[in-house]
């Protein structure tokens, strides 16, 4: 059996408006994208929203899209996107961008796994952890921890 886990972000309307932003903010690639209008019997108003797209980051692969008109959205706090570099150059590139526009909830600072942190929500609302690791062990642990409880 095969399982792979995608962040999914939901825009309101402005999907295609948030791919440009990734593209420049964090140097992501479009890879796929669909709107509603290429599929049959789409209303006139829907026609030109992001209906799917695959959007790649790094070597992660993130898929962006419009909400429906009249599936409320609601920006909360218990979802985040992680992104772990190894560079501290491309940690505050991804930083100063993000936060434009955006709200800083931790300014990058160093700590003691690294030599960089934060927390920024971006202005689409999609809060994001953005992390320098201090050593290729560090990243590993990072992912490899299991729980004490």
């Amino acid at each position: 059996m095969t399982v792979h886990l995608f962040p999914f972000l939901m825009m309101d309307g402005n999907a295609k408006e948030a791919i440009a932003f990734y593209k420049e903010a964090l140097d992501a690639e479009l890879l796929f994208i669909q709107q509603f209008g290429d599929g049959p019997g789409a209303p006139e108003h829907l026609k030109d929203m992001v209906a799917h797209s695959v959007v790649k980051i790094g070597e992660t692969s993130i898929m962006i899209s419009d909400t429906l008109p009249g599936i409320s959205r609601q920006i909360g706090t218990n979802v985040s996107v992680c992104i772990n570099t190894d560079d501290i150059g491309i940690t505050t590139k991804f930083y100063e961008k993000l936060k434009e526009e955006g709200q800083v909830l931790l300014p990058l600072q160093p700590v003691h796994y690294g030599p960089g942190s934060a927390i920024v929500t971006d202005k689409f609302g999609v809060t994001f952890l953005i992390t320098t690791m201090g050593s290729e062990d560090a990243v590993r642990r990072g992912h490899q921890m299991k729980s004490s409880l």
